[in-house]
């Protein structure tokens, strides 16, 4: 793996929002980052609409905007193009993906259904790649906000996401939210009730034992401990305010094997204003 961000465009509004992010991401970290625009020039063909000269020639043309508005937001990183032919954008993403220490794509692009909040393509790369993938969302983000809040569970793939959140914030200078949330229906346990404080004790004791043997690698890590009675993907977009980004394992304690991605991870997804990263662990 090679310390560079891989970026995937297709020209779209959203596209280019999520590519000025992975620029500001790359100043941060003070590596590269390589934008890739792949095109079907069999649909071009099968279509008869234009030969595969043009349609190579418009992925170009794509990438080239692309790094140019990177330029404009954070012109000392280092990037380069890449234009790729291929029937899949997201099979081809997820080829390159092996070699790069991150994947930033836009939660949709030119092909979208109205009223969805997730392209295929974002889903399936954050469902298949072996790294770390963030999503943007078509909102703006706030570039000022420089923490990070992360779902645990005391699964692996939460470990290994506590690791990612660190390994951002050590760029950015923000601060990771460890959040584990919790619910009960309110006729069993009452709000302010004694019970509710004992859940909420063995729920804390619960992350601590999570975080231990990260802040065992890490004694310097700066990790505050959110204890959220909420289901978990509202708990996570709505339990700690103004943070930059969201992070989720592809699946948690209660995941289904054969699935790559878990209920909470694909809620997340599909539900975030803000960018979400997904991080799947790597012997799962």
């Amino acid at each position: 793996m090679s310390e560079h961000i891989l970026v995937g465009t297709d020209g779209s509004k959203v596209a280019l929002t999520a590519a000025e992010w992975a620029a500001l991401e790359a100043e941060d970290r003070g590596v590269g980052v390589t934008v890739v625009g792949v095109y079907d020039a069999n649909a071009f063909h099968r279509r008869l609409v234009r030969p595969k000269d043009l349609a190579e020639r418009e992925a170009e043309r794509v990438v080239n905007t692309t790094i140019a508005r990177m330029a404009k937001v954070a012109p000392v990183v280092d990037a380069v193009g890449e234009v790729v032919e291929g029937s899949s954008p997201a099979r081809e993403l997820l080829r390159r993906s092996a070699s790069a220490s991150l994947v930033v794509l836009g939660s949709y692009g030119t092909g979208f259904l109205r009223g969805t909040r997730l392209g295929s393509v974002a889903d399936q790369v954050a469902a298949h790649a072996r790294v770390p993938v963030v999503v943007v969302p078509s909102l703006p983000t706030e570039t000022d906000a420089r923490d990070v809040v992360v779902g645990v569970d005391g699964s692996p793939g939460a470990e290994v996401s506590v690791e990612a959140a660190l390994e951002f914030t050590v760029a950015s200078g923000g601060r990771v939210h460890a959040l584990w949330a919790w619910s009960a229906p309110e006729s069993m346990v009452p709000v302010g009730s004694p019970e509710e404080e004992r859940l909420r004790e063995w729920r804390r004791a619960d992350l601590d034992k999570a975080l231990r043997p990260i802040l065992e690698r890490h004694p310097n890590a700066d990790i505050a401990r959110e204890i959220v009675r909420d289901p978990p993907v509202r708990a996570l977009l709505t339990g700690v305010p103004r943070v930059r980004l969201v992070v989720v394992g592809a699946r948690g304690a209660q995941g289904f094997s054969p699935l790559p991605l878990g209920g909470v991870a694909r809620g997340v997804l599909y539900r975030s204003d803000i960018p979400v990263m997904v991080v799947h662990h790597p012997d799962v």
